[in-house]
């Protein structure tokens, strides 16, 4: 009886216990590889005269934010932001990734006077509005290709987008793609026109888009 009763002890003793074995998993928190990711606005020529307009690549590679990574990834939360003087116009190396309506250099003077226009109060108005912020909401899906319900903050106001994504997960790195055919309305923007409306920018626009991040610091935690 004496050796049953010290087997059983030994048991007990050495049996994992139950909170050890069935420890519930936790998120995980990375920050956006600003040197990694990057935004492309595609936009096209409108109106009566656009034969005399240009395709234009409006693109942004100093994107901020964070992500917390659930352990059911469909329940993760992003943030995103964007200094709208960060926008660039018509880099000629993004120009040249896009094919041929886009072949050819923007005079510097068009560059200038198209950054100029989407800066200034009649569109993103950079002054008053400096950053736009796009929020997760929601998620759907199956991994990896899943939409994404965001907030998307512009000029002041806020839209819902879905972003179709397409994502890569690993324990130190995620890379989220996609592109995205939107409308300036569903932005909350109108679209930039001159000479009485014979020349615009048009409503529809291509975004596209690769979102990657690393593991965040304990101070960014």
């Amino acid at each position: 009886m004496r050796k049953m009763s010290f087997l059983l002890a030994m048991l007990v003793i050495s049996a994992p216990h139950q909170s050890q074995a069935q420890e519930p998993a936790t998120s995980k928190a990375f920050r956006v590889d600003s040197n990694a990711s990057w935004i492309r606005v595609l936009a096209y020529p409108d109106g009566p005269l656009k034969r005399f307009g240009h395709h234009h690549v409006i693109s942004h590679q100093s994107i901020s934010g964070t992500v917390e990574v659930a352990p059911n990834p469909l329940e993760s939360n992003i943030i995103l932001e964007l200094a709208v003087q960060d926008f660039a116009v018509d880099d000629p190396a993004l120009r040249a990734l896009e094919g041929e309506e886009f072949a050819g250099e923007v005079p510097q003077k068009d560059i200038d006077g198209t950054r100029a226009n989407m800066l200034g109060e009649r569109l993103l108005n950079a002054e008053q509005f400096p950053a736009i912020q796009i929020r997760s909401t929601a998620m759907d899906g199956s991994m990896p290709d899943v939409n994404i319900v965001a907030t998307v903050a512009v000029i002041g106001m806020e839209q819902t987008v879905t972003f179709p994504v397409s994502i890569e997960l690993a324990d130190d790195s995620f890379t989220a793609s996609g592109q995205l055919e939107i409308t300036h309305g569903e932005l909350g923007l109108s679209p930039f026109t001159a000479m009485g409306g014979a020349l615009s920018v048009g409503d529809l626009l291509v975004l596209k888009y690769e979102i990657s991040g690393v593991p965040a610091s304990a101070d960014e935690k």
